[in-house]
């Protein structure tokens, strides 16, 4: 799997000149991260990472994608019985609703970062420096009470001079740099209001050409309501040899799901199916 995995990542990069003038680096490089994340929840199903997937695939413009379209339909199983059907405008009609459509471009980037380990990210991140004529990306880690917002700026364009960043609801806890090195710089924020978006802007001057990041930090991902959740999620434990037929059983006659550990994806227990949209 993890060969696979790299694969992708890898073949997503080295085609990555052949993007479109007009389509979005962001939307281009997060099947990167989408991949990263299936292969997770897959191993763990990780409720968290199934609602940052739901948000990729509703919020994705199908003229923008790169190597997804496989992927997009592996995706869809994971939501709907016998993998919803039709293409995959159709399945978005029946199964996206509220804020499900509202995670374009980093926004979504952003909730499947949340959820990749370090090699998704930063195969992603190369993936963005190939496609972006200035190699700048920028990104954020959330933490317990703080952003830790990562710009990274590829090796041999210079120096970013006259660095100017503007942010809307976030507060900075280090300080903001007026000159950027090639490699990774770090910079910590603390959101002020949780219930708003975010907005982190970046813009200076290297190897006399302006160079800019943009990025979007969401409000947090929540499943919406979707009838049918708990049975979709205790047949995919079952197919996919989680649980055996009579657990299965007991857990659909008692209204339970089981709970999976989120690090090895064992089975660690279970809990009521109104609590579902929890884990």
């Amino acid at each position: 799997m993890k060969k696979a995995l790299m694969l992708l990542a890898t073949t997503s990069c080295l085609s990555a000149p052949a993007i479109a003038a007009d389509t979005d680096p962001y939307e281009y490089c997060n099947d990167i991260l989408a991949q990263g994340v299936f292969d997770n929840y897959n191993r763990t199903m990780n409720f968290n990472s199934k609602v940052a997937l739901k948000k990729w695939l509703c919020s994705s413009d199908e003229s923008s994608s790169n190597a997804g379209g496989n992927l997009k339909f592996s995706v869809m199983k994971i939501f709907s019985l016998g993998g919803g059907g039709g293409n995959v405008k159709s399945w978005k009609r029946q199964h996206c609703e509220g804020s499900d459509y509202e995670y374009e471009g980093s926004g979504s980037s952003h909730v499947l970062i949340q959820q990749a380990n370090d090699t998704i990210v930063n195969a992603w991140s190369s993936c963005m420096k190939e496609v972006k004529r200035d190699n700048l990306v920028c990104y954020a880690k959330e933490t317990d009470d703080s952003l830790l917002m990562t710009v990274d700026l590829e090796y041999g364009i210079g120096n970013i001079e006259n660095v100017e960043i503007n942010s809307t609801n976030l507060t900075a806890l280090t300080s903001e740099p007026t000159r950027i090195r090639p490699g990774e710089k770090r910079i910590r924020y603390q959101k002020d209001n949780e219930r708003r978006e975010g907005y982190f802007d970046l813009n200076g001057e290297a190897d006399y050409i302006d160079v800019s990041c943009s990025y979007t930090i969401p409000k947090k991902p929540v499943a919406e309501n979707n009838e049918g959740a708990c049975e979709v999620f205790r047949l995919q434990a079952l197919s996919d040899g989680m649980i055996s037929p009579r657990d299965y059983q007991h857990y659909r006659d008692n209204a339970m799901v089981p709970l999976f550990d989120n690090r090895t994806g064992h089975l660690a227990g279970y809990y009521r199916c109104s609590r579902f949209n929890e884990y």
